[in-house]
């Protein structure tokens, strides 16, 4: 390269770099200087935004939806405190026209900027909560609710078709704007009203829906245990308190439960029912739809095994599925069916083989939609399981009869002696009947090594060993004797290292026991079973001298110790009282 060429690039070079450094501060220069206002009051822009549109009126508010209709594509991140603001707007007690702009301005938001989704669905999701508490006559809306109600759903019924990706947000909207338990019931009714109406037109939601809502359930049963319910009942049998009912009675003709939680809960449950009834049955003949019944045993039975049975010492929620089971025999065979799959897993968890256990028996118990039959083959099964077991046993050189070894074997063997004692009318009637018990060799049974009489239920031992005496089924009273001479509490450790003492005794959970809630109780009543007397012939008592439901009325004094039938047991049997 010569000289020339060189300096000649160079200088070129040099000057380029100094043109574009001089152009640089030229536009520097030219370039005005950006200001930026940083509002200190950002926080208080909100409700001051909200004041403003509450003191709107109609045909302002109509005016500013059209107008930010005209501007969606502006309406982004940038605005999100204006959108809020027109969002917020409570617009649901407004004119037809107002709910018409305000769906219209909805649509095309989330349509163009689906950033504002979150806060539109929340707002939507609000009105599903009343403005006050005064409850519906009989669980029915009023004009008023069901106009709001229709306004609601209209918009979320076209969102949903028109961005599907918003039916999770919905989910999650709904989980988390479920009222507390201790809300008012009107407010849980209103709530439950709108989801159920939701699965009118997203009926691909319900087992999401419906798992909501019998979670939901469930926290409500647990905080209203029976106890509790007929503590309040009688607390509530002063003058006063009669006088308000009485007052409260004009506005429902139906009594409402004393005790708020448990009020709530059967207002819930009332509404539940109505849907599944209405859902499994033609609206035109009344007749039971069976298509449309075994798609929602189906999602109930999903539910059951995740949320209630589980569930320890429920009350009254496991009744959903005594309902549901009520409408077709096959409902009530296929329930104890997966019932006793359960029982006979191995590898599910021993607690909920023995809550699995307590269904199928209470439910048999109670169910009058079981037949003879069915009630007959569950027998069988029960009775074959447990001398398998006892044969596997017998096997061993040595037994351990510790209630935790073999809780599911003793679990069987109570159910097997509730349902017997407890349909003894159904299961004597006739001497084929009387055969069929003989069959089930429960003499064996009781005199077994593991010697279940000693860790079921007493009163539960000493009904099953009245009716098999009387009808020389099997005796029982020399192995109760026995039993009861060589009671001693047993030590051990648990799993913390600490001492436990325990009595032995098998815990006793019936689930299907007496449902005591007033309103939602008139749909159980038709099928539900009570306790009919055993009435033995005796020269020294008649059975005009017997309470309703006393079981062991000719048992002397020491027999009396055992204690009557809680709710969690069963209320059925009672054990009378000396004097």
């Amino acid at each position: 390269m010569s000289e020339y060429a060189a300096s000649v690039k160079s200088s070129g070079v040099s000057s380029i770099l100094k043109t574009s450094s001089i152009q640089r501060r030229l536009s520097n220069l030219k370039t005005p200087n950006k200001v930026r206002f940083q509002l200190h009051l950002s926080k208080k822009l909100r409700p001051i935004l909200d004041n403003y549109v509450k003191e709107l009126l109609d045909n302002d508010i109509s005016e500013l939806l059209r107008e930010a209709t005209k501007c969606i594509s502006l309406l982004n991140t940038d605005l999100r405190l204006f959108v809020e603001a027109v969002l917020s707007i409570k617009w649901i007690h407004r004119s037809a026209h107002i709910t018409s702009e305000y769906r219209s301005f909805l649509l095309n938001l989330l349509s163009a900027h689906n950033y504002h989704a979150k806060y539109a669905i929340d707002r939507l999701v609000s009105n599903f909560l009343p403005v006050d508490d005064d409850e519906w006559q009989d669980g029915v809306p009023s004009d008023e609710d069901c106009r709001k109600c229709i306004s609601i759903h209209s918009i979320f019924n076209i969102l949903l078709k028109v961005i599907p990706m918003c039916q999770q947000l919905v989910l999650n909207n709904l989980r988390q704007s479920f009222p507390y338990y201790k809300k008012s019931s009107h407010t849980h009714e209103y709530y439950l009203h709108n989801l159920l109406w939701m699965l009118d037109y997203q009926p691909h939601l319900r087992s999401e829906i419906l798992n909501l809502i019998i979670s939901k359930l469930v926290v409500l049963d647990v905080h209203a245990p029976k106890e509790d319910i007929d503590k309040a009942e009688k607390e509530g049998l002063s003058e006063e308190t009669v006088f308000k009912m009485d007052v409260d009675e004009v506005v429902d003709s139906k009594p409402r439960l004393l005790h708020p939680i448990a009020h709530t809960l059967d207002v819930c449950m009332d509404k539940l029912f109505n849907y599944i009834i209405m859902e499994c049955h033609s609206s035109e003949t009344s007749e039971i739809e069976w298509s449309k019944t075994k798609r929602m045993y189906q999602d109930i039975i999903s539910i059951f095994d995740k949320v209630i049975l589980p569930t320890y010492n429920l009350h009254h929620v496991q009744f959903i599925m005594f309902l549901l089971c009520s409408f077709k025999t096959a409902l009530a065979d296929a329930f104890l069916n997966y019932l006793w799959k359960k029982v006979c897993t191995p590898s599910t968890a021993s607690v909920i083989r023995q809550t699995a256990v307590a269904y199928i028996a209470s439910f048999i118990a109670r169910a009058s939609i079981v037949p003879l039959s069915m009630l007959k083959g569950t027998l069988q099964q029960m009775a074959e399981w447990i001398h398998s077991y006892i044969s596997a046993q017998d096997s061993l050189q040595c037994v351990n009869t510790d209630v935790r070894v073999h809780n599911v074997f003793y679990s069987v063997c109570q159910a097997l002696f509730y349902v017997i004692a407890f349909r003894q009318s159904d299961l004597v009637q006739t001497r084929r009947n009387i055969g069929f018990l003989n069959t089930l060799s429960l003499g064996k049974i009781v005199t077994c090594r593991l010697n279940p009489l000693r860790v079921c239920n007493p009163a539960v031992v000493q009904n099953f060993a009245a009716v098999t005496r009387t009808y020389q089924i099997a005796y029982c009273y020399s192995v109760i004797e026995h039993n009861a001479r060589s009671v001693m509490p047993t030590v051990y450790q648990t799993e913390k290292g600490s001492s436990q003492t325990t009595d032995n005794i098998l815990d006793s959970f019936f689930p299907f026991d007496p449902y005591i809630l007033n309103r939602s109780g008139e749909k159980i009543t038709p099928f539900y079973l009570n306790y009919k007397n055993f009435i033995v012939e005796s020269s020294n008592t008649s059975s005009h001298d017997l309470e309703e439901d006393d079981f062991l009325y000719e048992h002397d004094a020491k027999n009396n110790d055992y204690d009557k039938f809680s709710y969690g047991t069963s209320p059925g049997f009672r054990i009378k009282e000396n004097g």
